[in-house]
């Protein structure tokens, strides 16, 4: 079975992409920041129109004009403002599963492979394959680029990587791309129409 032929199971596509914690909580913050800002915005307009503020838009400007720097309760609402910050941040810096591809699920179980266990994979099996010199394998969300030099048939490379991708039982195929370069550089790119058609 080839790669291509991988999206044609049932259920196949339901199957979600992992996604981090960070995605829940960046969704958290950002609607408790559009409420809070909509509910200041509808009451400057309303103020604007001729109504009287709100009484809790009324109470936090006097809190705001009134208490000093020093106060506890500004230091308190200052630490917990960079503490957010700095935590938001954090989720913003840190490593997500982006680097994680969905396998087709067994029963109830869901797991999921790191794009550089693939890559890993695949240089593996390429390296062993007669003619191939050197070679560069990129693993993206949707598809694998190889570079190989050497004197290697890249459409014999090509149908054994193809095979050995296939057995992975990725959720959605990845279209491979396999590209000899010459000792000059020069790539040559070979066509894969059967992984092409197991790319949404």
């Amino acid at each position: 079975m080839s790669a291509g032929e991988g999206g044609s199971e049932p259920g196949v596509g339901k199957v979600r992409r992992p996604r981090a914690l960070r995605t829940t909580a960046a969704a958290v913050v950002a609607t408790v920041l559009l409420v809070a800002a909509g509910a200041l915005l509808y009451d400057v307009i309303a103020v604007r129109t001729g109504h009287r503020a709100r009484q809790w838009r009324a109470e936090l400007a006097e809190e705001l004009a009134t208490r000093h720097l020093d106060d506890l309760a500004v230091l308190l609402g200052a630490g917990a403002g960079v503490l957010l910050g700095g935590w938001l941040l954090w989720l913003a810096l840190a490593p997500g599963l982006g680097r994680w591809l969905p396998l087709r699920p067994h029963g109830d179980t869901a797991a999921a492979i790191d794009r550089s266990g693939v890559a890993a994979l695949l240089a593996d099996r390429a390296a062993g394959l007669p003619g191939v010199e050197h070679l560069r394998v990129r693993v993206s969300r949707r598809r694998v680029r190889i570079r190989l030099v050497g004197p290697a048939d890249p459409a014999s490379v090509q149908r054994r990587l193809r095979e050995e991708l296939a057995a992975v039982t990725l959720a959605r195929p990845l279209r491979l791309e396999v590209r000899t370069a010459g000792r000059r550089g020069r790539a040559k790119p070979t066509a894969d129409t059967a992984a092409d058609g197991g790319t949404g």
